[in-house]
């Protein structure tokens, strides 16, 4: 259980972190270990690498403030650390199916990927 809650704690930083560059050996002093026991240790848990989720989370908060808010598409590619608006696109895409700017003008429910970790 320990385990679960230590991961959880890592996870509320990241959520905090979302708009700057995450470092993975501060997120490793949080729970304890080497930056590769918490990678090794988020891939068994949640079964996806700690990039891919934070990926999935920034994609995921980019789709949300898309489809609520009138700022520039390439300000919130900015916000989320994604260095053009070529590479934010694709990989919108390629998360919610839909580009970014065809997110904002249709009203179609957007893939997310969830915050926190569950307990198996």
């Amino acid at each position: 259980m320990k385990c679960y809650d230590n991961l959880n704690k890592v996870i509320d930083t990241i959520e905090k972190q979302l708009t700057s560059e995450i470092n993975y050996d501060e997120l490793a002093k949080i729970v304890g270990i080497s930056s590769y026991s918490l990678q090794r240790t988020f891939s068994f848990l949640t079964g996806m690498t700690l990039t891919e989720y934070i990926r999935k989370r920034r994609l995921s908060k980019s789709a949300e403030e898309i489809k609520e808010t009138k700022e520039k598409i390439i300000d919130i590619a900015l916000k989320y650390q994604y260095d053009s608006p070529v590479s934010f696109s694709n990989a919108f895409k390629k998360m919610h199916g839909i580009s970014p700017k065809g997110a904002r003008n249709n009203n179609q429910k957007l893939r997310g990927c969830k915050k926190s970790l569950t307990k198996k």
